[in-house]
């Protein structure tokens, strides 16, 4: 993990306690927003727009409706692109 995305990862644990509830020590790469994290759609919703705040970037909804892990959205707001 680089710099960049350790920070862009802290940032986002820190959006999903705030939000969601989520303790960051349950946050990894790999979770799933809805599955591992136990997330519904309009908790999802309240994420996104608060990262697209904080982050100053937009997120498409064709790429909003994509990003199903952590790992992803770190992947989008540090390249701009989802991992395959």
């Amino acid at each position: 993990m680089t710099a960049v995305q350790s920070d862009t990862l802290q940032v986002l644990k820190d959006i999903l306690d705030e939000v969601a509830g989520v303790p960051a020590e349950d946050i990894s790469l790999e979770s799933s927003f809805i599955d591992d994290l136990g997330m519904d759609s309009l908790t999802i919703v309240s994420v996104f727009v608060l990262i697209q705040r904080r982050f100053g970037t937009d997120v498409p909804n064709d790429v909003f409706d994509r990003l199903t892990t952590v790992g992803q959205a770190v992947a989008y707001l540090e390249h701009g692109e989802i991992p395959a």
